[in-house]
């Protein structure tokens, strides 16, 4: 986190020096994906604020750039942070207008992430038509060839759709989230931690919906056993929360 962290400090002071041209808008490029990234990762520590205002930073170095793929994808990204502090229905606005912004201007790879992550919205927002209406259109946009030469800080697959579907259809309470989510579970790298203390999370909820408390406690000691392994607090806090659910 450091690392990136001076990155945009170091790309924030070179751009207060270049006015105009090619150059600062290149180095609007490389400021907008880094500070993207640090405040995915300070989000992950549990400070909303600060990745709040690190998103900002993306939106207004994505806006400069010229370059809509990277204002679209941090303000999808930025969603996170009201999601994470109970304003679901701002969430989906903010999401709404990042894929107004995309628009038909991104590649087909963003656009498939925009609307699963519109689908998390809308299954925080309990809206569940629109939810569904997002998730088929995740997969109808998301490419055969998921190469994501053209957006590195994007990574986007079958796999990857099928653990978000899980995911929401979780939030909704749906049962059919469970066997997406197994199947999504049976195909996850041992090396993957965060997303298999993710997908145990889920889990744990799709059982307590169903009623099988001992099955859902099993799943969520697995995830925050697996979340305390990778010291996100962001995590710890969605696994407690479903735990005490059950309680």
């Amino acid at each position: 986190m450091e690392p990136t962290r001076q990155l945009v400090q170091t790309m924030q002071e070179l751009m207060a020096h270049v006015f105009a041209g090619g150059t600062r808008e290149a180095l609007a490029v490389v400021l907008s994906d880094a500070a993207a990234l640090n405040a995915w990762q300070v989000l992950n520590t549990g400070d909303v604020r600060r990745a709040w205002e690190l998103h900002n930073i993306a939106r207004t170095a994505g806006l400069e750039s010229g370059r809509p793929d990277l204002l679209a994808h941090a303000m999808g990204e930025q969603m996170y942070g009201l999601l994470d502090i109970d304003r679901p229905q701002d969430a989906v606005h903010l999401v709404e207008a990042a894929r107004e912004v995309a628009s038909n201007r991104v590649s087909p790879l963003l656009v498939a992430w925009l609307h699963a992550a519109a689908a998390e919205a809308y299954a925080a927002a309990g809206d569940a038509s629109s939810c569904r209406s997002a998730l088929e259109a995740a997969s109808r946009a998301l490419p055969r060839d998921t190469d994501n030469t053209a957006t590195p800080y994007l990574s986007l697959d079958e796999w990857h759709l099928e653990r978000w579907r899980g995911n929401v259809l979780a939030k909704l309470g749906e049962s059919s989230a469970l066997d997406s989510l197994m199947v999504a579970l049976e195909r996850t790298p041992s090396t993957y931690v965060r997303a298999t203390a993710s997908l145990h999370c889920d889990i744990a909820q799709s059982l307590g919906a169903r009623g099988d408390r001992p099955g859902a406690l099993r799943h969520a000691q697995q995830a925050r056993t697996l979340a305390r392994q990778t010291g996100s607090i962001r995590q710890l806090r969605r696994v407690e929360a479903v735990m005490k659910r059950m309680a």
